[in-house]
């Protein structure tokens, strides 16, 4: 679907002035169409090193000296947010229901996030420690627990290696943007990290195309994986799924446990119900951010300011915002409406799929800002050929997403 919605808009966008078609094959197939800025890249890449890459949660967790719950500030290092609660809930005995968090960090970074756990006196916090990769560097009583969405965003630092350390390119590349914004896309990192297919899962559960779903999750090969992972995609395709069982590596655990269904003959939709409603509303997600991404790209194609209102649009902290696609979802009027009716036709879509009471899934839609608020960008030369960048950005935007603008390549591989 993406080679005809890119190849429809890119004679428009000749018309627009200085945005520029994207020549990146996974940047199509996850929506990214556009850079805004006309500048050329610096190019580079980014996690060279586990250093490379530091985020630090801006949340105001205010100190409450007899709060019922207790505060953890930690610094973790290339392991998922997840892992950490998991760890939290070994070493406590604890249900992660009551370990709270305000949102999800990079895994390959050093990131710096709160956690908040019931408040005990004889807590030693120490025992959360994991040499290299777990640190608490801080411990305070709060009042209430840690939800998700409490936060205002994040600080970031992060090093560009090999890269055109052209201060002047960063220069021009960052007047464009603060004239014009920056598409508030979302990032890489939300369509997976091999496979980037996430999305493509979620469009196939919404439509019912259950066959389907199991040839993207569990038989396509796809070029960055291992030799393994595709070899035993290969064997389930061939029909040996026992073989492809026993193979397939303990980290892709989701296919294992499908495999493991299907060599027991379960019923299609049974297996795909025993993955948990988190996983699945993980996956739906995923298509509304890719269908999200196709309509801040429309904008863009029609030379629509993301910085300004126009005619029909929905505001949501005084800034222009698209939906994300939902079952209750409304529709804007004028040109704001025709990009997102435009998206719901290229994707043959209905918006009561998003209501799949077979498979308990009732995503509702809300709404997400069509500029990237960023804040406070620095930046600076690092060495022969790298740059640093330090930036604010609010919750919800994808550091990535910003410096694209930036790089233009594939930095993030």
């Amino acid at each position: 679907m993406f080679e005809k919605w890119f190849n429809s808009h890119v004679l428009c966008l000749c018309n627009v002035g200085c945005m520029l078609p994207t020549n990146i094959e996974l940047e199509k197939r996850l929506g990214l169409l556009y850079y805004v800025t006309s500048t050329d890249g610096v190019g580079g890449r980014i996690r060279g090193d586990i250093e490379d890459f530091r985020v630090v949660e801006d949340s105001e967790i205010s100190l409450d000296s007899r709060g019922e719950h207790l505060v953890l500030v930690i610094e973790k290092r290339d392991v998922t947010t997840d892992f950490v609660i998991r760890h939290i809930s070994k070493i406590l005995g604890l249900d992660r229901k009551f370990i709270g968090f305000a949102g999800i960090k990079d895994s390959r970074a050093v990131a710096v996030q709160k956690f908040s756990i019931p408040f005990k006196e004889d807590i030693d916090v120490r025992k959360f420690d994991i040499i290299g990769k777990v640190k608490v560097i801080e411990a305070y009583r709060t009042s209430k627990k840690i939800r998700l969405g409490m936060l205002k965003g994040n600080y970031f630092e992060i090093t560009l290696r090999n890269c055109i350390p052209s201060m002047q390119l960063i220069e021009s590349t960052l007047r464009e943007l603060n004239v014009l914004g920056c598409p508030n896309y979302f990032g890489y990192q939300r369509f997976g990290t091999r496979r980037f297919n996430t999305h493509l899962l979620g469009k196939h559960l919404l439509k019912k195309e259950y066959e389907m779903f199991f040839e993207e999750l569990i038989y396509k090969v796809y070029p960055d994986e291992s030799a393994k992972a595709k070899e035993c995609r290969t064997l389930a395709r061939e029909g040996l799924l026992k073989e492809a069982y026993n193979m397939m590596p303990k980290k892709l655990w989701i296919e294992k446990k499908v495999l493991n269904m299907m060599l027991k003959n379960f019923p299609p939709q049974k297996i795909i119900r025993s993955l948990g409603r988190s996983l699945l509303k993980f996956y739906v997600n995923a298509y509304q951010s890719y269908l999200f991404n196709l309509m801040v790209s429309e904008r863009i194609a029609r030379g629509l300011p993301l910085n300004r209102l126009v005619e029909g649009d929905f505001v949501k902290g005084g800034s222009p915002a698209l939906p994300i696609l939902g079952f209750k979802s409304k529709l804007p009027e004028g040109e704001a409406g025709k990009i997102v009716k435009d998206v719901i036709e290229c994707e043959n879509l209905e918006l009561g799929v998003f209501n799949n009471r077979g498979l308990g899934l009732k995503v509702k839609g809300s709404l997400r800002k069509v500029n990237l608020n960023y804040r406070n960008l620095e930046f600076s030369n690092v060495g022969a050929d790298a740059l640093k960048f330090f930036f604010w950005l609010e919750k919800g935007c994808y550091a990535t997403i910003l410096l694209r603008e930036f790089c233009k390549n594939e930095f993030y591989k």
